[in-house]
């Protein structure tokens, strides 16, 4: 009986050695990290002049319900099909057309839309910035994500209209 009980008081004092010794590990790596942040922060600052805020406390990310999709390159990629006109979207099957449907490009070129269009993209580009901004550090991001379902549903109904 009692090599059972100093068998438990062993492991219960090497437990709490090990626990201990982890915590000592955990808080000189945060220190670590810490101050490798501050000197990458400095380090932006002083030779980007951007600065860049601490989160004043540390949030969970969110778990999205599918990864978020790479944004395009407005200069060198033209716009995903969100962002193509309806008409481009609608492809009609005649036999005359087939030929050219497939050689027609899937999404409209930027030059396509209409001046309307083209500033509510700007606008919903800058609200995709400032949605990875609140997230990155650690804001609310609800009034941001649903002005950007706002301006999704204005280009749809702009784009319905042409």
């Amino acid at each position: 009986m009692s090599s059972t009980i100093d068998q438990y008081r062993d492991a219960k004092s090497q437990y709490l050695k090990l626990r201990a010794e982890a915590k000592k590990d955990l808080l000189r790596r945060f220190q670590e990290l810490a101050n490798e942040l501050l000197l990458i922060q400095r380090e932006l600052a002083e030779d980007f002049d951007h600065k860049v805020a601490m989160p004043a406390k540390g949030k969970k990310p969110k778990k999205a319900a599918h990864p978020p999709a790479p944004t395009p390159v407005r200069a060198a990629a033209p716009p995903s099909k969100a962002h193509a006109p309806a008409s481009a979207a609608k492809s009609t099957p005649s036999s005359s057309k087939n030929s050219a449907a497939k050689d027609a490009p899937l999404f409209a070129v930027k030059d396509d839309f209409s001046a309307e269009e083209a500033n509510i993209l700007k606008h919903i580009d800058k609200n995709k910035k400032k949605l990875a901004e609140a997230q990155a550090a650690g804001k609310a991001t609800k009034p941001i994500e649903d002005r950007l379902y706002e301006l999704e549903d204005e280009l749809r109904l702009v784009q319905s209209k042409n």
